[in-house]
């Protein structure tokens, strides 16, 4: 009888390992034959591991929002403001070639009297026009001295082009923008994605990484401006998770970032 159950148990185990190895299997192929699921699969992963603390260094600290926070408190936000720390505060503006953030209008005149640098950044859709995406930017997003230089976000790989031919798209709109603001945007995107895809060709730019797993660094010893440490923080006068961020340097080194 024990030997029928430890042959039963030796079966799982086979059965098990060899699922596992199915699995594994199955994701390098996907991964190789379909970046999108490896991009995927790699987020997945850093939220896994995700932490709320603070990484260990001499930071400033900040937050990002968008509609998705809904209506935000903030006179919550300023009355808390030194408490919590915020050095800055970053709004999603637009997405794509046709869509304003719900809230941005509001969310940029509140967070103006907070009394610290405020940021836009663009949402980037990979498979729309990088010069209508730019125009629309352009159209909706009045900045003004003692913010933050436009923000670009990009995460995502495209499905009607080449990669060479997104980063040619997204070269443009930088372009685009630093010539109609006068001076030159920051990128964001995360770890994974920076270092496949935009490592070589966007060395100019400062960069806002998201990296959820690591809490050394989020690059490596590459230079960063702005590191997303978590997307699950909590501030008071915002319901639900927040993103967390921190800035790589000093206030004296952020007040020289802002727009004169």
């Amino acid at each position: 009888m024990n030997r029928i159950r430890s042959s039963k148990k030796n079966i799982y185990k086979y059965l098990f390992f060899l699922l596992l190895i199915l699995n594994l299997s199955s994701y390098v192929y996907l991964a190789i034959k379909h970046p999108r699921f490896h991009v995927f699969f790699q987020r997945q992963i850093e939220n896994i591991f995700e932490n709320q603390n603070p990484p260990i260094g001499d930071y400033l600290k900040g937050i990002d929002v968008s509609e998705y926070q809904g209506i935000i408190n903030w006179k919550t936000i300023k009355s808390n403001q030194k408490n919590d720390s915020l050095s800055f505060i970053v709004l999603r503006g637009t997405a794509g070639k046709n869509h304003r953030d719900r809230f941005y209008k509001s969310n940029y005149r509140e967070a103006k009297k907070i009394g610290v640098p405020v940021g836009v950044y663009h949402y980037y859709r990979p498979n729309e026009s990088s010069e209508e995406q730019a125009n629309y930017f352009i159209k909706n997003i009045k900045l003004s001295a003692g913010d933050l230089p436009p923000i670009l976000d990009i995460e995502k790989i495209s499905d009607v082009q080449s990669m060479s031919k997104l980063k040619k798209g997204v070269k443009n709109w930088l372009e685009i923008i630093e010539q109609h603001y006068g001076v030159k945007p920051i990128l964001y995107t995360y770890t994974y994605f920076y270092n496949t895809y935009l490592v070589d060709d966007f060395v100019d730019y400062k960069l806002w990484i998201a990296n959820y797993s690591n809490f050394k660094t989020p690059l490596g010893n590459k230079n960063w401006s702005f590191w997303q440490y978590s997307e699950k923080g909590r501030v008071s006068g915002i319901k639900g998770p927040v993103d967390l961020d921190v800035f790589n340097g000093t206030q004296k080194d952020l007040k020289a970032m802002l727009l004169k």
